[in-house]
């Protein structure tokens, strides 16, 4: 029987890129790395996530579904691609089909396509939160994602085990896992911060502002929910600074660090007027004009 759309995409695409020969460079949790299907290289830069089942070519900024990505190679349509797939006769134990019940309750947010930011709306948000386009381009990806059958893009900020922090100017949420992101280059300092855009936040304001940003590891916490099960990369740097809201979440936080033993130089004291550092920011860029901008 010919599959969907829908059915095609949840065929695992390590699975394709093994009928094609591709094998594996390495593997992190989830995230599998090969060399790029689509140029030489020696360095992977193209991964794929086996838990949601989408690739990212780091080298381009592509990415998708299985269907974006035989219709690339294949250079062909995804429909055309997806008769192709029904062609192959692959196993359907080789690839651990299984079709999804009708009724799975409420509707899901799904990634669909990973892309370079481009779209107006998003670089406007960006701009609005005096975060630049070349900064947020470092770390962030435009992010189509669905909620049932409704299509909607935002900035994608990717965590450890290949879920995204979803943000435009009228929705915040995140895909499945939730988890944190942790940049982790052996430095003796770490800085630690809520979200994503106090993270971009703080490389924008750059050293000039802050100086504890150069040579530091960042540890984003994405949800203040899942510090006390990540600890373990604080009690591992010689210097803790925090960057937390100057709310009563913040405070707790605080007290729950001080509480495990973990010595902390507390940063929200520079910005003890405004509710986060992202605001600092703005109010820093109406004030004192464009930031230099700190890149890594």
């Amino acid at each position: 029987m010919a599959l969907n759309f829908s059915e095609s995409k949840r065929i695992p695409i390590t699975e394709y890129l093994a009928t094609l020969g591709f094998t594996p460079a390495k593997v992190r949790g989830n995230d599998y790395w090969y060399q790029s299907p689509f140029r030489g290289e020696k360095d992977p830069s193209f991964k794929v996530n086996t838990r949601l089942n989408l690739w990212y070519d780091h080298g381009s900024g592509e990415g998708g579904t299985i269907l974006d990505l035989g219709a690339r190679i294949n250079n062909c349509s995804i429909s055309e691609f997806a008769e192709r797939l029904n062609t192959l006769n692959l196993s359907s134990t080789s690839f651990s089909f299984h079709r999804k019940p009708e009724n799975d309750g409420d509707p899901k947010l799904l990634i669909n396509k990973l892309y370079h930011l481009t779209d107006p709306a998003l670089i406007d948000y960006l701009k609005a939160r005096g975060i630049s386009i070349e900064l947020a381009s470092n770390h962030c990806v435009e992010a189509q994602f669905s909620i049932g059958e409704k299509s909607f893009k935002a900035i994608g900020f990717q965590n450890q085990s290949g879920g995204f922090e979803l943000r435009n100017s009228w929705f915040k949420g995140s895909s499945s896992p939730k988890d944190i992101s942790y940049f982790n280059s052996d430095q003796g300092r770490l800085c630690v911060l809520e979200g994503f855009i106090d993270f971009l936040s703080l490389k924008q304001l750059g050293k000039d502002v802050f100086p504890t940003v150069e040579n530091s590891d960042f540890l984003v916490l994405n949800s203040l929910s899942l510090l006390s099960k990540n600890l373990e990369p604080l009690k591992g740097h010689s210097e803790v600074h925090l960057f937390l809201d100057n709310d009563q979440a913040g405070f707790k936080a605080k007290s729950q660090l001080e509480s495990a033993g973990i010595r902390f130089k507390d940063q929200s004291n520079s910005y003890q007027k405004f509710k986060d550092l992202n605001e600092f920011l703005v109010e820093s860029r109406l004030t004192s004009g464009r930031r230099h901008v700190l890149k890594f």
